[in-house]
């Protein structure tokens, strides 16, 4: 019987371990409920039921998003569907959800992050703009600037370019034959991460993509600046306004200006650390393991020691 006893004891402990593990399916069923509010919200021709499957990827992927306050989650998907971007990882990533720990609530927080991609995308569906694009330049390639009469030339070198040592980014009014563009110099850009990358160790140095995928974050930068360049758009000025919040309102209708909440609500530590995280082509979390990337200890993209126990309502 002691034996017996044992093994039931187990096996409970096992099904606790593995319920933890897995997305909850009422929140998967709720996403799937809420096809119809997306398609609401949606820009034409966007298709509501992609951005089910989007969703239910990226939760089942990062099984910490499971832990997060679910009308955060489901605002950061509603957002999604209003500003008509797919949510991912990856190169299909237009747009993040990410689980940022508030430590003021003490508890996870989706929090939406407009993606590179997902800014060329808005940029390059207005009407009242052509050819929104971004480029590095090589030191073998032939480029010229002139602010003077605000025209870019740029001929890349067929073999044998070199480093990179500046980027852009450049828009077309329509029909307009003068261009709008930003420019840096790598050392622009090295200012640039030096002054605002939060995704540093104790010890001052920096971590994550500004050194794995500094181009991406760099080309990422100028676009972010060109965004001040554009006609006014209504699209390109809500994902500004939502990029980097908080949604607690998944109604189709509500004004983006209005349900995004600042991060600052959230340990600010955390959102720079997971911004910086996220360069053109990469995932905020492993792909391999679907957990949240390691950042450094003191980056505050993790609860407290024992958040996870004290949730689960474990005892020691």
């Amino acid at each position: 019987m002691a034996n017996g006893l044992k093994q039931r004891v187990q096996a409970n402990a096992g099904n606790q371990v593995a319920q933890r593990q897995a997305p909850p399916q009422g929140l998967e069923q709720t996403i799937r409920s809420m096809e119809a509010q997306f398609a609401l919200a949606m820009p034409k021709g966007v298709e509501a039921a992609q951005l089910v499957r989007d969703a239910i990827t990226v939760l089942r992927q990062n099984p910490k998003l499971a832990q997060c306050d679910q009308t955060s989650f489901l605002g950061a998907l509603m957002t999604c569907a209003q500003l008509g971007l797919r949510p991912g990882v990856g190169p299909l990533g237009q747009a993040y959800i990410l689980p940022m720990w508030n430590a003021k609530d003490r508890r996870f927080d989706a929090t939406f992050i407009l993606g590179y991609k997902g800014m060329l995308d808005l940029a390059n569906r207005a009407q009242d703009m052509d050819m929104v694009i971004a480029r590095e330049v090589y030191e073998g390639d032939q480029f010229d600037i002139d602010y003077g009469t605000n025209m870019l030339s740029h001929k890349p070198a067929f073999r044998d370019r070199g480093e990179v040592w500046a980027y852009y980014a450049i828009f077309y009014r329509k029909g307009a034959t003068i261009p709008t563009f930003e420019f840096m110099t790598r050392e622009d850009a090295e200012r640039h991460r030096d002054k605002f990358a939060m995704a540093k160790k104790k010890d001052g140095t920096i971590v994550g993509p500004w050194v794995d995928h500094f181009d991406s974050m760099a080309k990422k930068t100028c676009v972010r600046k060109l965004f001040t360049w554009m006609p006014k758009n209504t699209d390109i000025q809500n994902a500004m306004v939502a990029d980097e919040t908080i949604r607690l309102d998944a109604t189709p209708g509500a004004d983006l200006a209005h349900a995004a909440q600042r991060i600052e609500q959230a340990d600010p530590r955390a959102l720079e650390a997971a911004t910086e995280r996220v360069g053109q082509d990469m995932p905020a979390y492993n792909p391999e393991t679907g957990e949240v990337a390691d950042g450094p200890a003191d980056d505050g993209l993790n609860p407290p020691e024992g958040w996870g126990a004290e949730q689960q309502g474990e005892t020691a």
